[in-house]
């Protein structure tokens, strides 16, 4: 965590030039698969690794974009080390704003219903379980991006 906080403190002076305010890119990613959904619960008391802080609710496949990597190859990663899938050709479906106090992200959202594999929960410290859930009988408790993105699908699907 010391180690954390240097590294946090050394970027922030880049340059001689204090950033106080960052806007950090996110991956999210809907796999569709006959009407349902894959979400998977983050854990009750998960640490905070830096993104939108939520804990104990329900969330699409996603994460932080790294440095030199491409969008797509981010939801690549991000749904591999998540879930153990393969996903490919996924399309952009949309972005979104998400702000806490201390931070803003733009979520870049992507839709596939490409992937193969077995799912497995990969990080248990992080997600507790995945599940497919129809697109009718969502969970109430949404993590806010991956909530953003859903509501913006059902509105055009419906239309």
């Amino acid at each position: 965590m010391l180690l954390h906080s240097l590294c946090t403190i050394l970027f922030l002076f880049i340059g001689g030039v204090i950033l106080e305010k960052v806007i950090k890119v996110g991956v999210g990613v809907m796999i569709l698969q006959d009407n349902k959904i894959l979400l998977g619960h983050r854990v009750e008391k998960s640490e905070d690794t830096g993104g939108i802080y939520e804990p104990d609710c329900w969330t699409l496949p996603g994460g932080k974009q790294e440095y030199d990597e491409t969008m797509i190859e981010a939801a690549i990663r991000e749904c591999k080390e998540e879930t153990n899938l393969d996903i490919r050709d996924l399309q952009v479906f949309s972005a979104s704003d998400s702000f806490q106090p201390d931070r803003h992200y733009v979520t870049i959202n992507f839709i596939t219903n490409s992937f193969e594999g077995e799912l497995k929960i990969m990080e248990p410290e992080k997600i507790d379980k995945w599940e497919w859930f129809d697109l009718n009988q969502l969970p109430k408790n949404i993590y806010t991006p991956s909530k953003n993105m859903i509501v913006e699908y059902l509105g055009r699907k419906a239309s």
